[in-house]
């Protein structure tokens, strides 16, 4: 890959909420990327437990760390109070739980300007709360660009766009909005389709940089299947676009088109099933009788 075209601040944004288990790895990840640029911007989503001494005990160690507190908001507001107080030129995410391999800033650094693009995104390696990385574990996200026509139909279908995996230029999140602060779950989906209505353009490279952690308290452990919230997401991006609408409405006439050719099947093999069924009983019965 070509040399960076330049060497912006990143602003590390990391909520923070009962999190003592594993933010210093968290925090250790990014003190330990080869780019050494960034600020990281963590709020404390009103811990009870020693989530906010581990965090103070850093501020002396590097100075580019930085410390706010906040009642309990969940994630998306935390986000944005991070966002608010930040000073880059891009924003980077990653939650009290996760990880990045030691190069992520510094390869994505370059994509994204070398690429063009507004926001740029991998793949992820998947862990169980503690265990060593398997790297035959991997969220796989969608490789190549995403503009506001395909992009737009893709994420309608499902978020394919890992946050701990993601840098992108801070002007762009604030110009839509930032996150949304009126739903508690898939906020980051929300935050990806308002930045392809407004014509942003992706990039998904087919790196694998970070580290989900999949624990009892991990937010995609708990909302794997919430797909009713993931509608109302869908539904709060559209409202009053008729685009949008026309889109998630298309979307889901196609699904339940496909839906119904899968139970049409069903139903011809139970059918053919039960008759060859019979036909073997009576061929049986008929045999019996002679």
């Amino acid at each position: 890959m070509d040399k960076i075209i330049k060497r912006p601040l990143i602003s590390v944004i990391m909520p923070a909420y009962n999190a003592s288990d594993y933010i210093m790895e968290a925090i250790n990840s990014v003190i330990g990327q080869t780019y050494n640029n960034w600020e990281l911007i963590i709020v404390n989503d009103g811990s009870t437990d020693s989530t906010a001494e581990i965090i103070k005990g850093y501020l002396s160690i590097d100075n580019r760390i930085y410390y706010y507190y906040q009642e309990n908001g969940k994630q998306g507001k935390a986000r944005n109070l991070a966002i608010s107080k930040s000073k880059g030129e891009y924003l980077a995410f990653l939650d009290a739980d996760d990880l990045w391999v030691n190069n992520k800033l510094e390869i994505q650094v370059e994509q994204i300007q070398l690429k063009n693009v507004d926001l740029v995104f991998s793949n992820a390696f998947v862990i169980n709360d503690s265990e060593k990385t398997d790297l035959n574990k991997v969220i796989h996200c969608y490789q190549g660009f995403l503009d506001s026509n395909e992009g737009l139909d893709r994420m309608i279908e499902r978020n394919r766009i890992p946050i701990l995996t993601v840098l992108v230029k801070r002007s762009k999140v604030i110009e839509v909005g930032m996150f949304s602060e009126k739903i508690n779950m898939h906020e980051d989906s929300h935050l990806w389709l308002k930045l392809l209505i407004n014509k942003a353009v992706l990039y998904g490279s087919n790196e694998t940089l970070a580290i989900y952690r999949i624990h009892k308290n991990s937010s995609t452990a708990n909302e794997k299947f919430a797909l009713d919230v993931y509608i109302n997401v869908l539904s709060e991006v559209s409202y009053n676009n008729k685009e949008i609408n026309y889109r998630i409405l298309n979307f889901l006439i196609r699904k339940q088109i496909d839906e119904l050719e899968k139970l049409n099947n069903e139903i011809k093999h139970l059918k053919n099933n039960f008759f060859i069924k019979i036909q073997s009983k009576i061929k049986y019965l008929f045999f019996q009788v002679r």
